[in-house]
């Protein structure tokens, strides 16, 4: 596969071409990359389960999830397997957590996922940032929005092998090379033809920012808007907490988005070295709506949204997770809607749970790593589909 794509990318775009990186085109977001990423496994499958293999099922505080939920409709309403249930739900009025797991339970089936094997669970949040909507003698770092000589490739148009595949770059004469990565941009050797969409203080606060893929700037007045993801250069993703950790920067182990945002404010000349190991860059647009906008194009709903590995889990899919959270929030068993993605979530179990925003979701997001599992609640007009797909492994139930 690898050697086909290569000749195929060589001869579409010439010599050049082969330098350039091939990703799905999922939203960049989120959390720093682990020192060690486990290999991901394809197998994926669903066990037949039922409610009460669920644990905590009957003490969730349901109606919590309720605005997650709505919000999957919103964006899967129309489909077939969907369609009943977010008609029902849509006409429906719950007064209590036990009315809505009713209404749960009458039309969803519990499948585990993968026979209710092992995962990690990561955490993630929207910052709040003080910025400007133009440049101050404070705000002079740049929150670039879509350059206008950057070009997308979609491969798949081109064999139907590669669909889902993308690759962007750069007219330079006849050739398209690789897009600019972020230390050519931040160091202003190379024409670059875009124009900032806001501005922050610091330029580890910008960083921090496009690793997490979107947020929210307080402007000078005091008002609040929201900065989301529009795009990225197409250069691969390197995350900079395990490069600290491998240069013995940070204490082993320890990596916190807290911790590494403020050894890089406190060493300004390591920090610029380290950020610029990271090739890929990030551009934003400004959205119409607070809050941060997932992959599922719909607002999350904080401590109810996860992101989720879509090449194993459909996004828009509800899901019972179980895991563990922050040292002193004990267990995270709840019902989630599976709405954003991340390029360090990868594989059939692996979810980054959603804190919310401002200082307190950061602290909780940063401490969040623990092992756990997830149900798949599967609409009844669902099943059949996903029978016959083969995902359904009857001979795994207990």
């Amino acid at each position: 596969m690898e050697k086909r794509r290569f000749l195929f990318i060589s001869g579409l775009i010439l010599s050049a071409a082969a330098l350039m990186i091939v990703e799905k085109p999922v939203r960049y977001k989120k959390t720093f990359e682990p020192a060690e990423t486990p290999v991901v496994s394809r197998r994926f499958f669903l066990t037949p389960a039922s409610f009460k293999d669920l644990k905590g099922w009957k003490e969730d505080k349901m109606l919590q999830a309720l605005p997650a939920v709505k919000n999957t409709c919103r964006a899967l309403g129309k489909k077939n397997e969907w369609q009943r249930f977010c008609a029902d739900l849509d006409k429906a009025v719950f007064k209590t957590d036990g009315a809505f797991r009713k209404f749960l339970e009458e039309r969803l089936e519990p499948f585990a996922v993968n026979g209710g094997a092992e995962g990690v669970f990561t955490g993630y949040y929207e910052p709040v940032i003080e910025g400007s909507l133009k440049k101050t003698k404070r705000f002079q770092t740049p929150l670039w929005g879509m350059p206008s000589d950057i070009i997308r490739i979609d491969l798949g148009k081109f064999d139907p092998k590669l669909k889902g595949d993308v690759v962007f770059g750069r007219k330079d004469g006849k050739e398209v090379k690789p897009y600019l990565t972020r230390k050519e941009i931040e160091t202003g050797k190379y024409p670059f033809p875009a124009k900032a969409v806001a501005w922050v203080e610091h330029p580890v606060d910008a960083f921090i920012l496009q690793i997490q893929g979107s947020g929210r700037l307080r402007l000078p007045d005091g008002r609040e808007i929201s900065i989301g993801y529009a795009g990225n250069n197409g250069h691969k993703f390197v995350g900079i907490g395990a490069l600290m950790a491998r240069e013995g920067l940070l204490k082993k182990g320890v990596y916190t988005m807290s911790e590494i945002k403020d050894w890089l404010k406190k060493n300004p000349v390591e920090a610029e070295r380290l950020m610029h190991a990271n090739p890929r860059f990030i551009f934003f647009r400004r959205l119409k709506e607070n809050g941060i906008i997932g992959s599922l194009n719909v607002p999350l709903t904080p401590k109810r949204s996860l992101a989720v590995d879509p090449s194993y889990i459909p996004l828009g899919s509800l899901l019972w997770l179980e895991t563990k959270g922050p040292s002193d929030k004990g267990r995270l068993n709840r019902l989630m809607a599976a709405q954003d993605t991340g390029n360090a979530i990868k594989g059939a179990v692996r979810g980054d749970f959603f804190w919310g925003s401002g200082e307190t979701a950061l602290h909780e997001a940063g401490r969040m790593r623990a092992k756990g599992t997830y149900f798949m609640l599967v609409p009844k007009e669902g099943i059949n589909d996903l029978k016959k797909k083969g995902l359904i492994n009857v001979d795994a139930a207990s």
